[in-house]
C-alpha cells in the first residue's frame, strides 16, 4: 500500500476538528443570509467536493422571504458517507426528508447554498396540539463565540411560525 493510502486509511478514522461559530441573533441571521426560506425536504444524497463530504439536501420551496429560489432548491450540510468514508461537523444540522423547515441561507463563492451558522440558521417546522404551526431551534453549545471571541451558547427557540414570520418581514423592510 502507498504511503498515500496508508495516510488517507489513517485520517478517514479520525474525528474532524469542531467548527468555531459567530454566535447570531435572528436579526444577524435575517441582514447576513441572501435567502430566507420556508421548505419541505423532498430528498438527500451525498458527495464530495475537495477535501469536504457535503450531504445535499433537496427542498420544495413553500414560501421565499427573501431572495428567491427555484420552487426546487438544494442546500448542502457539511458531513456525510461517501466512498468508504465519514465526516461529522460539529453543529452541522441535520435534515429529515419530509420534514418542514425555515431556512437561513448563505451562498458561497463556490456556488453552493449552506444554510447560514449551521444549526443557528435553522428552524424545524411543526404543528402543536391546537393545530398552530411552530417553528423550533435547538440550542448549540459547542464551537460557539460572541463576537468578542469569547466562549457563548446560541439559545434554542420556541415560537409560532406567524411571530417568525413577522419577525423576519420586520428585519427585511423593503430588503426582501
Amino acid at each position: 500500500m502507498s504511503r498515500l493510502w496508508a495516510c488517507l486509511l489513517l485520517l478517514s478514522g479520525l474525528p474532524l476538528l469542531p467548527a468555531t461559530l459567530e454566535r447570531l441573533s435572528l436579526e444577524d441571521m435575517i441582514a447576513r443570509s441572501t435567502n430566507i426560506v420556508r421548505a419541505r425536504v423532498t430528498g438527500t444524497y451525498t458527495a464530495p467536493r475537495g477535501p469536504v463530504i457535503y450531504t445535499h439536501v433537496r427542498l420544495q420551496i413553500l414560501e421565499n422571504w427573501k431572495g428567491s429560489m427555484d420552487t426546487a432548491g438544494e442546500v448542502v450540510i457539511p458531513g456525510g458517507a461517501s466512498g468508504g468514508f465519514r465526516q461529522h461537523f460539529s453543529g452541522a444540522p441535520t435534515l429529515s426528508n419530509g420534514k418542514e423547515y425555515v431556512l437561513f441561507l448563505w451562498r458561497s463563492r463556490s456556488g453552493l447554498t449552506h444554510v447560514i451558522g449551521l444549526s443557528q440558521g435553522l428552524f424545524r417546522v411543526e404543528t402543536d396540539g391546537n393545530g398552530d404551526l411552530m417553528a423550533h431551534r435547538v440550542a448549540v453549545t459547542e464551537g460557539v463565540v460572541d463576537a468578542a471571541g469569547r466562549p457563548s451558547a446560541v439559545e434554542a427557540i420556541h415560537m409560532p411560525l406567524a411571530e417568525l414570520s413577522a419577525r423576519i418581514r420586520s428585519g427585511l423592510g423593503d430588503r426582501k
